[in-house]
């Protein structure tokens, strides 16, 4: 069973993370003195802490919306809402990011060792991934709105067109419904792993690094990839879109740049002051290599290097090798595997969904 360790080193329950993270204090003592009142996270509340939870959940919460977005089909069961993709981006996220979250906790239990002493404690660390501040949530709920709203404007040409419709049509009001929740649920959910990428990236800039041993570190890079992969999996769901409605592909365009962009961040932000420290360690140490080398040979050239000489340079060839062939980014084969195949899902889903239209506007 997976485990969770609280400050102390007590170890708790994968199950039992969810009730810590509701016990935790609602008040937060910030460095400057100042008090700053936090909540935990809505979309977590949505995910209880059994096991089989992030199963369930999805189901209930597909189970729940399907029949709800399934009003907006209009008459003659021409479909003006995308149901079947509102309902499953929806029930794939919020389980997903709940799973996420998890990961995080399990990635700060391993780095908390190369932390310093006076670092922030792994209870602080575990607070700030399971809580927001009120402005980031008001950000969140707001901002997620006002893109939906946007989006919808985008498709109907003009905002008041967008108004007309809600007001005049009870499909076009369930599918602006289903437009501006799914913009709130992946606002929220984007905000929140750049905010860990952003939190992971500060304890890459604190952590003890070694550059023979950079095995420790490899808790960034999952971070990094099991955010991007959440985010690369919604994408691959945007092609239901024009598959399930009558909606054009284009029309998709909005979410899938909102999407895509902060997904480099993600990625690249967690692991970037871990790569720039080892890149600097490596370039020091191939530095000095290159002066202990220096110095051996002195005067000399191969041909003449004694016997004694070249005892003495071998070990050193040999380490400037090793150190070269280092790589000084956090990453292990198996992680990047799993990326690149999630990556070649999002153009086959993409190409797919193009195809069916293509087929169904010969043969219907």
């Amino acid at each position: 069973m997976k485990r969770r360790y609280d400050s102390s080193g007590i170890r708790l329950d994968i199950e039992e993370a969810s009730a810590y993270a509701d016990s935790l204090p609602r008040m937060l003592y910030c460095r400057n003195g100042t008090i700053v009142r936090r909540y935990r996270i809505w979309i977590l509340k949505l995910v209880p802490g059994f096991p089989y939870a992030s199963f369930l959940s999805a189901l209930l919460i597909f189970s729940l919306l399907y029949p709800l977005f399934r009003l907006g089909v209009g008459e003659g069961g021409v479909a003006n809402t995308p149901a079947l993709f509102f309902s499953l981006i929806i029930a794939y996220i919020i389980p997903v990011f709940s799973f996420i979250t998890a990961r995080a906790e399990e990635s700060l239990v391993e780095l908390m060792p190369l932390l310093p002493d006076d670092s922030t404690s792994l209870q602080s660390a575990r607070y700030q991934l399971h809580t927001v501040s009120l402005r980031a949530l008001l950000v969140q709920l707001l901002g997620g709105a006002l893109l939906g709203l946007g989006h919808l404007s985008f498709i109907r040409g003009s905002i008041m067109q967008m108004l007309h419709g809600i007001l005049s049509d009870f499909t076009a009001l369930i599918s602006a419904l289903g437009t501006v929740l799914v913009w709130v649920v992946m606002t929220t959910v984007i905000y929140m792993l750049v905010q860990q990428a952003v939190y992971f990236a500060r304890l890459g800039a604190e952590v003890r690094i070694s550059l023979l041993n950079t095995r420790p570190l490899l808790a960034f890079g999952r971070v990094a990839i099991f955010s991007s992969l959440a985010v690369i999996g919604a994408l691959a769901l945007f092609p239901l879109m024009s598959v399930d409605s009558q909606l054009l592909a284009a029309e998709a365009l909005p979410g899938a740049v909102a999407t895509t962009v902060p997904l480099l961040g993600m990625f690249i932000i967690p692991v970037w002051p871990v790569h720039r420290r080892l890149s600097a360690l490596k370039t020091q140490e191939l530095a000095a290599l290159a002066t202990r080398i220096e110095a051996c040979l002195g005067h000399s050239n191969g041909s003449e290097l004694a016997l004694e000489k070249m005892a003495e340079l071998t070990p050193l060839f040999t380490y400037r090798r090793e150190i070269a062939q280092l790589s000084t980014w956090p990453f292990d084969v198996g992680t990047v595997t799993r990326l690149f195949l999630y990556l070649v899902i999002v153009p086959l889903t993409w190409a797919g969904a193009a195809l069916i239209e293509r087929l169904v506007d010969l043969f219907v």
